[in-house]
């Protein structure tokens, strides 16, 4: 059986002969991938809920979830609010990796979200590297 992935989720499902992945999926088993790289079912449904899931691209983080962001100058995720996730499935994120998972929710966000619009015009030219270090400053590597 072919082993399916979506970021750092290695997908178990009912049907798995191995126990190999570190997210258990208890859906119709993946078959496939759709246009984003999301592992589908069957019938073409994505293998992750989007209202439970913070690193599905669609995720609705609630307002109370977000945080002001200084170098954006704008509202953010928290980093907590994507590790009780991933602490919740038993998944270890370190708070870098966290800090890059919003990133890329935020790069899944709508073209004309403010959000997505600030991340491009200050960050364009940086790498990911610069980019977690100026949106979280204690998240810097000495």
């Amino acid at each position: 059986m072919e082993i399916y992935k979506y970021g750092p989720l290695v997908y178990n499902t009912p049907d798995s002969e191995e126990d190999t992945g570190n997210f258990y999926w208890s859906g119709s088993p993946p078959v496939g991938y759709d246009s984003h790289g999301m592992p589908v079912d069957d019938n073409g449904f994505q293998c992750l809920d989007m209202n439970n899931c913070p690193i599905h691209p669609n995720y609705p983080v609630p307002d109370e979830s977000k945080e002001p962001n200084e170098f954006l100058g704008l509202d953010i995720p928290t980093l907590d609010t994507f590790s009780s996730w991933f602490e919740d499935t038993f998944i270890k994120a370190n708070p870098r990796d966290l800090a890059l998972f919003i990133i890329r929710w935020i790069d899944f966000q709508n073209e004309s979200s403010a959000v997505k619009k600030a991340l491009y015009n200050k960050c364009a030219t940086m790498d990911i590297d610069d980019i977690i270090d100026n949106m979280w400053p204690s998240l810097k590597a000495d």
